[in-house]
């Protein structure tokens, strides 16, 4: 029986060097027979070759580089993971980091309609619950520009992704090498609080959320947070080691636990621990908030762009 042609499943994925990224494209190879296609703006990450597999560059600060990879590939799904995501890079840099977070990825929303993406992904966080980090009012401000859009073909999905166990610039790697050099274990608060989770299971949850993810759903993690703390302690009684840990203060934007949602504030999918929340819309009073939290910021305020992008966040 001849088999009938199709066209291939392409899925595209921003970020190459991402920690997420690479357990992301390693579990597309191994279970799926898609086309994959990744976005780098210097170096293509940690990545084993494969005929499926393909590298294109461009650069959330210059979004319109994106047009000819979308052009080329047409893709069917998009997983928009790059970002400047720490805490310090948005109080550091906070008129670039709203470019490469915020205006970027509405400008590859756009080009996901216009192309007929059948679903993008976007990597929110839990920064985006009650923000006060610049960072995380981006997060926020996306989610919210999602539930207005009002697309035939493609579904916009937001999940908020936990801290990644082991990506660069997380905590266990900070303890890890902190424990290897015998010195103090550095905590900001004896209180402070995170939910985590390893690139396996964040390379789960996406590729379930592709094909099962609801339009303009925000999607969460309901475990419970780890005191950080308690994952020090645990981690210095594994190395066997006699370290002490220091507090050293919270840093600016930083907030002291991460929201845990309650069972009945979510809607339980079929991967355990992954909720989406219920009853999330768009709410113009939260974004005039959160827009005038960014404004207090020079930078912001006196940049046309992202004055201009704000606009369209408007209900019209």
């Amino acid at each position: 029986m001849k088999q009938q042609k199709h066209i291939q499943t392409t899925v595209m994925i921003t970020g190459s060097t991402g920690y997420i990224c690479r357990f992301f494209v390693k579990k597309l190879i191994d279970e799926t027979n898609f086309k994959i296609v990744v976005t780098y703006r210097k170096t293509k990450g940690n990545h084993k070759d494969n005929s499926r597999l393909f590298f294109e560059k461009a650069n959330l600060l210059e979004p319109q580089t994106y047009e000819q990879i979308f052009d080329n590939y047409k893709p069917t799904y998009v997983v928009h993971l790059a970002a400047m995501a720490r805490v310090s890079d948005g109080e550091n840099y906070p008129e670039k980091v709203i470019k490469a977070n915020y205006i970027a990825t509405i400008s590859l929303a756009e080009m996901c309609i216009r192309y007929g993406v059948n679903s993008m992904i976007f990597a929110s966080s839990n920064l985006a619950q009650d923000a006060v980090s610049v960072v995380g009012i981006g997060k926020f401000l996306i989610e919210q520009y999602f539930q207005k859009l009002n697309s035939q073909s493609t579904k916009f999905i937001s999940i908020r992704m936990p801290n990644v166990i082991d990506s660069d610039g997380a905590v266990t790697l900070i303890f890890k090498k902190q424990i290897e050099y015998n010195n103090p274990i550095t905590i900001t608060h004896p209180a402070m609080s995170r939910m985590f989770v390893t690139g396996e299971r964040a390379a789960n949850l996406l590729l379930y959320l592709l094909i099962e993810g609801h339009n303009r759903g925000v999607y969460v993690s309901y475990d419970k947070p780890i005191k950080i703390t308690d994952l020090a302690q645990r981690m210095i009684k594994d190395s066997g080691k006699d370290i002490k840990i220091k507090y050293i203060g919270m840093k600016v934007g930083e907030k002291l636990s991460e929201k845990s949602f309650a069972l009945n504030e979510v809607i339980k999918t079929n991967v355990s621990g992954l909720g989406l929340i219920k009853e999330y819309t768009y709410d113009l009073s939260l974004i005039n908030i959160a827009i005038a939290k960014l404004n207090l910021r020079d930078e912001i305020f006196s940049s046309k762009e992202i004055q201009n992008s704000f606009e369209k966040l408007n209900n019209d």
